[in-house]
């Protein structure tokens, strides 16, 4: 009886050290992206010089499935802080037909302005999006754009429905 204890002492010891190293290791999350913060890597996406509203944009172009799947996931607030001539800064989503597009913020930690756009640019709906606020924002109709932008810069730039993005 007393090699039975002893056997299955070792075994409790071996298994709570090997748990023990594992969890030192770290990994990824259970989507297979890796769950510590930013800064995200913003260098895959193009760059181009919008208009929205008549006010210039600089933007970070998701033109493919990966990048508009990516998004502003782990970005800081100082990698999408304005320019340093006060040129706001955004995400331009574009999308290859017209669809209803879901957000949600997995993985995203600066609150977020969202607008949609028809396939002319027209701004036809605008949300705030939540830190970490996996609750999904559709499009209420088909469009062709979105653009995502810091919380406020939308509202400080007087831009909304009915004004347009000009690439």
């Amino acid at each position: 009886m007393r090699r039975f204890f002893e056997s299955h002492l070792r075994i409790t010891i071996l298994f709570a050290a090997c748990v023990l190293v594992l969890g030192a290791c770290g990994g990824s999350g259970e989507d297979g992206f890796d769950s510590t913060p930013g800064p995200a890597d913003l260098s895959t996406f193009s760059n181009d010089a919008i208009r929205v509203g008549g006010v210039d944009f600089e933007a970070w172009i998701a033109a493919t499935d990966a990048q508009r799947t990516r998004g502003f996931m782990f970005a800081t607030a100082e990698q999408l802080a304005p320019l340093a001539d006060g040129t706001p800064r955004g995400m331009l989503f574009v999308y290859p037909d017209d669809r209803r597009p879901s957000f949600f913020m997995r993985d995203t930690f600066v609150p977020l302005d969202l607008a949609f756009a028809t396939v002319d640019g027209t701004i036809v709906e605008v949300h705030r999006l939540e830190p970490l606020d996996e609750t999904r924002v559709t499009a209420s109709q088909p469009v062709r754009f979105a653009l995502e932008a810091v919380e406020g810069t939308f509202a400080a730039n007087a831009i909304g429905v009915g004004d347009r993005i000009d690439r």
